[in-house]
């Protein structure tokens, strides 16, 4: 659900990327200082490396990189038509919602978030106890055992959430093609024009 030639206009004129940008002019060469919205166009259909930089950027600075508009639904449009335009107005709503899911969980922190808040919960314990009770003397195996718990606990939730993540990454890519077929399909049936789904550029 990407404009190659929105990119290419972001990629020059907006400061939010502008180390991809720089990477594009090394790429093509010290005989092209400016590089116009065409060739950085171009560069980007040959080179799908720069538009998984964009969408790395976008994610980071919690940006969506779906592109697509809401299709209006005309009165004169044939049934048809009207079925294909809701299919996709639907279809990229969803992939809005799991847009977090882009990219699979190797990229993603929930080692260092989980494992911290698994370590804080020990270490509130431990204070815990350690200041208003005798129970590390009285009963220090039990105290030691309920750490091993909470460890246990934490490790199942990081799994827990991992296999989500992974779950729903397969239904973004899933969508994703699906989708992609249907945008493609409706611009050779005519159902739909790019001006429409991307507005003007």
């Amino acid at each position: 659900m990407i404009d190659l030639q929105k990119v290419s206009k972001q990629l020059k004129d907006e400061c939010l990327y502008n180390t991809i940008y720089y990477e594009i002019q090394e790429e093509l060469g010290q005989n092209i200082k400016d590089p116009s919205y065409e060739q950085i166009e171009n560069l980007l259909e040959n080179n799908k490396k720069y538009i998984q930089d964009y969408k790395d950027v976008n994610r980071y600075s919690e940006l969506s990189s779906i592109q697509a508009l809401e299709l209006n639904i005309n009165e004169e449009d044939d049934k048809t038509c009207q079925e294909v335009k809701s299919e996709i107005n639907e279809k990229v709503e969803k992939l809005k919602a799991l847009e977090n899911f882009s990219v699979d969980s190797t990229y993603s922190a929930y080692e260092i978030w989980i494992g911290s808040a698994g370590v804080m919960v020990i270490f509130m314990t431990h204070n815990i106890i350690a200041l208003f009770s005798e129970l590390y003397n009285t009963h220090g195996t039990y105290v030691y055992l309920s750490f091993s718990i909470i460890l246990g606990l934490t490790f199942w939730g990081y799994i827990k959430i991992k296999k989500n993540h992974e779950k729903q990454h397969n239904l973004y890519n899933i969508l994703y093609e699906k989708t992609q077929n249907i945008i493609e399909t409706a611009f050779s049936n005519k159902y739909i024009t790019k001006v429409e789904l991307y507005g003007n550029n």
